[in-house]
């Protein structure tokens, strides 16, 4: 009987090992499904957390490209298209990694650039936005006449000075000479016509349309003439630069090179056509050409003297380091200023100069760029405008 129970004991300890080993099993079971299923998890967020990453700044670059573009390139038609496009040089330096897109869209109120990028396997999207302007290098919103010359002003052919913004047309350093014939005259707004009238009608080249004569050969000087004003005779020829520009002549030139719109003399015929920010290093004869419009108006500098022949029309700033000599038929847009270097001018000769036609009408709305379209050599991304949602 003593056996028996024994025995029966010992198959009930067998029992209990069993049931605790199938425990542990299902518990280890368990907690290594578990574990698999959390490592994989961490696997796809991992992966998701790589596409989003490459996506992203796949997109970023888009967006530096994109500006960087822009600034060589200026918008042009680009507005709702997808660029740069195929082919062009600029994709060849800077390739768009994993499919990348980039738009120019115009919501109103800036340009915006939008990137698009994508994973190397295109599951991954990202999409982040910045605004895109003109770099305002101009001091104080830019000139105020139509004419500043820091010398001596001496027109001896035919002129026409707008400036139907205000009373004043010629501001110079010295005497301003208007020749011995009545075919150089200056003007302003008459009386009939408001400030508040269109731009069209402002900075119309017509100098019959909403004008009248102040100065003339005939009439003499008159009040809309600031001449032998020490204000700016007394000036430095670097003091007068800083006070037209808010940069140095340095950095404007690498903003110009950057942008592969500096020219020497040999190569000032390919400025025809361009817009933004243009340097003209040394002594040069421009013989005509259309330089900027009335939507992306024209910055150019002449780093010397400046002779200008045949027919161009200017929309912007023409800057003249040296002497600026008119013998051809030359209109502008915008605003002229002559430094008048001595150590550049002809010694004994006139900073402003010329026996040829000049047609000067004051522009400010071009001076200041007021569409803040985005202009080569001068594009920048406005400060708090980039974003990654939609």
């Amino acid at each position: 009987m003593m056996m028996n129970g024994t025995c029966h004991l010992n198959h009930q300890r067998g029992f209990a090992t069993l049931l605790t080993a199938l425990i542990i099993l299902v518990g280890i079971t368990l907690i290594t499904l578990f574990t698999a299923r959390t490592t994989l998890m961490e696997q796809r967020m991992s992966a998701n957390h790589y596409r989003s990453s490459q996506a992203f700044y796949a997109a970023q670059a888009a967006l530096e490209i994109g500006i960087g573009y822009i600034n060589q390139n200026g918008t042009g038609d680009l507005l709702g298209k997808v660029f740069p496009p195929s082919g062009d040089p600029l994709l060849q330096e800077y390739p768009f990694k994993t499919g990348a897109t980039l738009t120019l869209n115009s919501p109103g109120d800036c340009y915006q650039l939008i990137a698009t990028g994508k994973s190397d396997d295109q599951i991954g999207r990202r999409i982040i936005s910045q605004c895109v302007t003109t770099l305002d290098i101009s001091r104080g919103g830019g000139p105020e006449q139509p004419l500043i010359s820091r010398s001596s002003v001496s027109l001896t052919g035919n002129a026409s000075v707008i400036n139907r913004y205000g009373n004043t047309t010629i501001w110079s350093g010295d005497p301003v000479t208007l020749g011995n014939s009545n075919s150089i005259k200056t003007y302003i707004r008459d009386a009939g016509t408001p400030l508040s009238a269109s731009t069209a009608v402002l900075e119309s080249t017509d100098s019959t349309v909403a004008t009248q004569i102040i100065s003339s050969s005939n009439l003499g000087i008159g009040f809309d003439i600031i001449e032998s004003d020490p204000a700016l005779s007394g000036l430095t020829a670097e003091d007068f630069f800083d006070n037209t520009f808010v940069l140095s002549r340095d950095d404007i030139e690498d903003l110009a090179q950057i942008a592969d719109q500096l020219f020497t003399d040999d190569e000032i015929a390919n400025i025809d056509g361009l817009t933004g920010l243009i340097w003209i290093e040394g002594d040069s004869h421009l013989s005509g050409g259309n330089i900027g419009t009335r939507t992306q108006p024209a910055i150019v500098i002449f780093n010397g003297n400046a002779q200008i022949t045949g027919n161009p029309i200017i929309h912007g700033l023409v800057y003249v380091c040296g002497q600026l000599t008119i013998a051809g038929t030359v209109s502008v847009v915008g605003a002229s200023v002559v430094e008048g270097d001595t150590s550049l001018v002809p010694t004994g000769e006139d900073p402003v100069t010329g026996n040829g036609t000049l047609n000067q009408v004051f522009a400010p709305s071009l001076l200041q760029n007021d569409n803040n379209q985005p202009l080569p050599g001068l594009t920048v991304a406005v400060a708090g405008t980039w974003k990654d949602w939609e």
